[in-house]
């Protein structure tokens, strides 16, 4: 199947390649942090304002969560078309177009004038997010090596719920001070300067961290991804069940996220600009202790046992779920905010080693387009979902006759009872639509542990083809 002896391309010594890449690669890190921090910011504000435009639209909870859905759709359909082409053209280039709709995005929703503009504008925000999406994390994996990936991916992700806090804690009170328009004013405008910051990145080689000879990694560049990789890419277990587990957690956590501050205010009775504040801050830090420590202890695990990228988060997704529990049924402040911390923490630890894992198995001519699919597949089985469903069972199990069946009375006995809403509003009931995440979290921990088996096997196979001669030249290195 190879043309070349795989010995003899091992390098001991760096290549100009790969000190160019090092050069270079701290830099990067730190500039596409902060767009990814921005990104996160612009995509939860909408959490930060959700009761003001249910309040300004008249909005149910369904169709709030729908407007999480289209900026996900979008996203998700336009992922694969940015991955197949950011393994063919220049990747810093997209990357500043991709930023620069995102922005313009963003200020858009804060210009809506019904329900229709919000689709709109939250839908176009998706195809921005989605170029970032794609190519940041190619990018890192072609400037950083194995041994340090779980940990680069982990503190490049780390702006996923730093965004996210920001957006939720300085969203809610920037909305409260001067209006939910100005939020996203405010959050959006940023990314204008980030989309210029992208154009003057340099563009490392593909594979430049991998130790493999450059000629080899320029041929394989050159001569890019054939048919049978894509297919080889589906049935790659370790891709598929990094991919499926990551999927159960971007169901639960994307739900929780949305919801979780109408949950403190509406069903809790939690001061609304306090609360946001607070579990801002909580997100925070459960990311950077959950995503750091999940980073550190798989790659450091990973030196002796590959398959800790898969046991760590496998164990982790798993010991959350008593966590949520006690957040969602508890009705302290000061226990549910422990919770919500616990839970958090303990799911953001898969972060870092699944993306290690995707990198890992995967050759960098194809990287942008299967963390493209992976982005598709993730959303398409996870969140796009979990917010209207999560609104929809809100809303149902309001419903007195809905209470009044079997299933009802079943929540009822274990505490989920529907709150009537200001001023004999609709009555909703958020405990029952956050108890949704549970399953969906336990389905993740099974199947993260089951594919810790196939990795070693699938890391060793993409190396050894890396340092082949591409099938498409069938040139033979010396």
């Amino acid at each position: 199947m190879f043309h070349a002896n795989q010995d003899d391309l091992d390098t001991s010594e760096p290549t100009p390649v790969v000190e160019s890449a090092a050069r270079w690669a701290r830099v990067t890190f730190v500039v596409l942090f902060v767009m990814n921090l921005l990104d996160y910011t612009d995509r939860w504000v909408l959490s930060a304002v959700m009761e003001d435009l249910q309040r300004d639209f008249k909005l149910s909870d369904y169709k709030g969560g729908l407007l999480a859905t289209f900026f996900l759709v979008s996203y998700s359909l336009i992922s694969p078309i940015m991955g197949w082409l950011g393994d063919r053209t220049r990747r810093t280039w997209l990357l500043g177009l991709g930023v620069g709709i995102w922005s313009l995005a963003t200020v858009g929703t804060g210009l809506a004038r019904d329900y229709g503009h919000l689709a709109l504008a939250r839908s176009f925000l998706g195809i921005g997010e989605a170029t970032y999406g794609v190519l940041a994390p190619a990018i890192l994996m072609d400037l950083f090596s194995r041994d340090k990936r779980a940990r680069v991916m982990s503190g490049f992700y780390l702006a996923m719920p730093i965004g996210g806090a920001l957006g939720i804690g300085l969203g809610g009170w920037i909305a409260h001070k001067y209006g939910w328009r100005v939020s996203f004013f405010v959050v959006g405008a940023p990314g204008l300067l980030a989309a210029l910051a992208a154009l003057i990145l340099p563009e490392p080689v593909r594979g430049a961290s991998e130790g493999v000879d450059p000629k080899r990694l320029k041929e394989h560049e050159k001569a890019g991804a054939s048919k049978e990789d894509y297919v080889d890419l589906m049935v790659n277990s370790s891709y598929t069940y990094s991919v499926f587990g990551m999927a159960m957690y971007t169901f639960a956590i994307g739900g929780l996220a949305l919801w979780l501050p109408k949950f403190l205010t509406f069903t809790r009775h939690m001061d609304p600009v306090r609360s946001k504040f607070i579990l801002g801050l909580i997100t925070a830090g459960a990311a950077i202790v959950g995503m750091s420590a999940g980073g550190w202890l798989a790659d450091r695990l990973a030196k002796t046992n590959p398959k800790a990228l898969f046991l760590v988060p496998g164990v982790a997704m798993l010991a959350s779920i008593p966590f949520i529990l006690v957040a969602i049924f508890s009705t302290a402040p000061t226990t549910i905010y422990v919770g919500i911390f616990m839970a958090e923490m303990l799911m953001f630890i898969n972060t870092g080693p699944c993306n290690a894992v995707i990198a890992n198995v995967v050759a960098p001519n194809m990287r942008a387009a299967s963390f493209a699919v992976a982005i598709f597949a993730v959303h398409v089985l996870g969140d796009i979902w979990s917010p209207p469903l999560m609104g929809f069972i809100s809303d149902l199990c309001g419903d007195p006759d809905t209470m009044a069946t079997p299933i009802g009375k079943l929540l009822l006995s274990i505490g989920a009872v529907p709150v009537v809403g200001e001023n004999g509003g609709r009555p909703q009931n958020m405990v029952a639509g956050l108890l949704v995440v549970v399953p969906a979290v336990f389905l993740s921990a099974c199947v993260l542990l089951a594919g810790a088996r196939h990795l070693p096997r699938e890391m060793a196979l993409m190396l050894a083809k890396l340092k082949a001669a591409p099938k498409t030249t069938g040139v033979d290195l010396e």
